[in-house]
């Protein structure tokens, strides 16, 4: 059964009644961005299955492209926490969750309205009427709301926001971090799309008034494109921004700081 709410997929497969049986415990998380969550909600005991890109002891049972669908039927979840792509969760996890009699609950996560989504219900998902993990999560859901605060800013000086790297991947309107931007009042380089990976003369044409560069990898085009349109270069040296997770309020904080820093300076 597939319900869509609100615009966000919730897929509950049940063998029987609300999906709970004997011998089950805890659940698995196909995705990282998930796991981060239920760390930072306090509840990481509860994982009993995770990705190998996952930073929890729990036992790796494969992910979405490569389900180890004999290690999560030894995990024996209860509800199975998915990221699933556009086009859909494989009919190979929905057969698993359906001999375990496991839930599956499942965000997109591609929008920041898509990860609050995903704070306010895993709660829920995780141990129903749990007052302390609703609690951690409000206080994750508080942070990416004052993160998301305008921000006085001259609306003339565009921000181009780029993975950092060798890659140069942009965060167009359509994503988090550029909703991001939106949501402080500070107009984004790019005007429409989502990620879009851009070549130096592109980024020359668009000719940011600041590029803030998110992640810890090396970006040896930076130099270039200052000297070529005058940019003002900001390494934002936080990776956990590059994981759509509800733990992202702290991150935008730093984010936040750095431009409201620049924005001063004139």
């Amino acid at each position: 059964m597939r319900l869509v709410v609100g615009g966000i997929l919730v897929l509950m497969l049940t063998a029987c009644g609300d999906g709970a049986r004997d011998g089950c415990q805890g659940a698995a998380s196909l995705s990282p961005a998930i796991t981060s969550t239920i760390v930072a909600l306090g509840a990481g005991d509860d994982l009993v299955g995770r990705t190998p890109w996952c930073v929890s002891d729990a036992p790796v049972v494969g992910s979405l492209l490569d389900l180890d669908a004999e290690a999560l039927m030894l995990a024996e979840p209860c509800v199975i926490l998915v990221q699933p792509p556009a086009q859909g969760i494989d009919g190979s996890l929905e057969r698993v969750a359906a001999r375990l009699g496991a839930r599956i609950h499942a965000w997109p996560l591609a929008t920041l309205a898509d990860i609050r989504t995903m704070v306010r219900e895993l709660p829920a998902a995780l141990q129903q009427g749990d007052a302390r993990l609703a609690a951690r999560a409000g206080d994750l859901l508080a942070a990416m709301d004052r993160a998301c605060a305008p921000i006085p800013w001259d609306s003339s000086r565009t921000v181009l926001m780029v993975q950092a790297g060798d890659g140069r991947l942009a965060f167009g309107p359509s994503t988090y971090l550029g909703e991001f931007l939106d949501a402080c009042s500070v107009p984004n380089a790019l005007g429409t799309g989502a990620w879009q990976t851009l070549g130096m003369e592109e980024m020359v044409t668009i000719r940011p008034a600041v590029v803030v560069t998110i992640g810890t990898a090396p970006s040896p085009w930076t130099q270039e494109l200052a000297l070529r349109t005058g940019a003002v270069i900001v390494s934002v040296d936080d990776d956990a921004l590059l994981v759509p997770s509800g733990t992202l309020g702290e991150s935008l904080e730093r984010v936040r700081a750095a431009l409201t820093q620049v924005g001063a300076v004139r």
